[in-house]
């Protein structure tokens, strides 16, 4: 029986092994009131830490975050997940990103810095090897920002893959033809901001998240994706937090007039109205995450769920005309959830 009004089943991604007490990709079901239900194993596998969904939606996509990093394809059906292809990625891939039509998914690896675009058929499979962008570069933080380390994709209105670079403080600018990804172009960002995750906005400006110095980074099309130019720059949050506000996830929500993020070590999620037709944003207030560690959030019209990894917990809160997040009743028990996306 499919879902109610209001109703909605998601996935959730996981940490495994060493890195969390998860057991692979979980399925959970949002009810009208917004509670999410008991979460069941959809598909036992190794840290399944990000998640995409083919357009089509019967098709899945889970990296495989380890050193042999892989990423692995899964058939929906029925709240369960079947394996049906697999291809190698770099070390620790942490970002997928479909691209526009369903024709390729984007693969952001950590550890090895690389970007790669893998072919998919019609219906959603891999068909075929990869191709590879190596990264290059570095930034002044010894400890975080040693060599190249791609974080995230996003995809802009002309087809334009983005890419963030967490070590080397670039934005990275591809083009995917006849299955290859293209280098276009590159934006230097503040040394030492590490660049985490991203979202484009209908006006075509570009949000981008930094992790090392808790802003958020507004870039504009110069002519075109292959460069961008920093328009405007923002506290990450609304406010003094305690402890360290690691930056880790943004969003869009109510078409655009808000931004969301995340802050681990802070465990906050911060509203932001969007002003200037895009170009500008202000925080305007912080929420407790409903846990420890916040990662992944997805925004759902009046609803945003919120993956908590180190409490192990998915918090569900509703968003309220002024676009500020209220926790809605008690977080989920996920273990060590990473990534939330809608089934």
């Amino acid at each position: 029986m499919g879902a109610g009004v209001g109703e909605r089943d998601f996935w959730v991604g996981t940490y495994t092994g060493e890195a969390g007490a998860g057991k692979g990709v979980y399925r959970v079901r949002r009810g009208r009131d917004g509670s999410l239900g008991a979460p069941e194993l959809a598909a036992a596998t190794v840290s399944p830490s990000y998640l995409a969904v083919h357009p089509g939606g019967d098709v899945v996509y889970a990296v495989r975050e380890e050193e042999a990093g892989a990423v692995l394809a899964f058939a929906a059906a029925g709240g369960r997940l079947r394996e049906i292809g697999r291809v190698d990625a770099g070390s620790l891939p942490c970002h997928l990103s479909v691209g526009p039509g369903g024709g390729y998914l984007i693969v952001a690896d950590y550890g090895s810095g690389t970007v790669r675009a893998v072919p998919l058929g019609p219906g959603g499979g891999f068909a075929g090897e990869p191709d590879v962008a190596e990264g290059h570069g570095r930034g002044p933080r010894e400890d975080r920002q040693e060599g190249p380390h791609a974080h995230a994709s996003a995809h802009a209105p002309d087809g334009t893959v983005l890419s963030t670079d967490l070590g080397a403080d670039l934005v990275r600018s591809f083009r995917v033809e006849g299955g290859r990804l293209r280098p276009v172009g590159e934006t230097p960002l503040p040394p030492g901001c590490g660049p985490r995750h991203l979202a484009v906005h209908p006006s075509g400006h570009v949000y981008v998240l930094t992790e090392l110095t808790a802003t958020v980074l507004v870039l504009r099309p110069a002519g075109g994706y292959a460069r961008l130019d920093l328009v405007a720059e923002s506290p990450a949050t609304a406010g003094p937090v305690a402890g360290d506000p690691l930056g880790a996830a943004i969003k869009l929500g109510d078409g655009g007039r808000f931004a969301y993020t995340s802050a681990r070590g802070a465990d906050v999620v911060t509203a932001h109205r969007v002003l200037d037709d895009g170009a500008a944003l202000a925080p305007v207030a912080d929420a407790g995450c409903g846990g420890h560690w916040p990662r992944d959030l997805h925004v759902d019209g009046e609803w945003m769920h919120v993956a908590n990894e180190r409490s192990g917990q998915v918090a569900t809160f509703r968003i309220g005309a002024g676009g500020v997040p209220a926790q809605v009743g008690a977080p989920l028990e996920v273990p060590s959830p990473v990534c939330v996306v809608p089934a």
